[in-house]
């Protein structure tokens, strides 16, 4: 993201205004009682005590780039935000919630054209 956001409040505008982002899932975000943003992404989260290491079960994330590679503290690989099914990145955004295992994809719409 490159403008800081600062509160909840300008998160909200910011996701309002985010054109990409197709309507039905800009309202899902914004049904949640707190949103969190990824600070390297535009990935939301409704859960703000979700880390890169750490993510409560239960949480809903919605995002346009699952299922890549990451590296762990060990040196090795791992596939960092798995769904259960397979998902289009790029060019579609996913709703998923965490099983505690991996994200179970609820729906997935093709992002909104600019």
């Amino acid at each position: 993201m490159k403008k800081r956001i600062r509160n909840q409040s300008e998160l909200k505008v910011y996701i309002q205004n985010a054109r990409a982002i197709p309507q039905e899932l800009k309202q899902e975000i914004l049904s949640w009682e707190e949103i969190a943003h990824s600070p390297y992404s535009h990935s939301y989260y409704s859960n703000r005590k979700k880390r890169w290491n750490y993510t409560p079960i239960g949480c809903y994330r919605v995002s346009n780039h699952w299922n890549f590679k990451g590296k762990s503290k060990s040196g090795g690989q791992f596939v960092h935000s798995r769904t259960d099914i397979p998902v289009r990145n790029h060019t579609y955004w996913t709703l998923a919630v965490f099983t505690g295992k991996v994200w179970r994809v609820i729906k997935s719409l093709p992002m909104e054209k600019k």
